[in-house]
């Protein structure tokens, strides 16, 4: 899965980003590629009230694309 981390969430090192249809992936130590795009693989889905989450860390080490 392809994403671009737009900013820090609320663990420390996690960064957010959001799929298309606007559901929440949250990656693992990702902080320092914050305005970048990374190929992530999921983890985990939460299905909740206010929609999806998906949980991800981010896959061999993080190929990076400066968007």
């Amino acid at each position: 899965l392809q994403v671009q981390i737009l900013r820090e969430g609320k663990s420390q090192g996690q960064g957010i980003a959001y799929l298309d249809d606007g559901t929440m992936v949250v990656i693992e130590n990702a902080r320092r590629f914050i305005g970048r795009e990374v190929e992530v693989a999921v983890t985990s889905v939460l299905q909740t009230t206010a929609g999806r989450m998906i949980f991800s860390e981010i896959k061999n080490g993080g190929a990076l694309r400066k968007v």
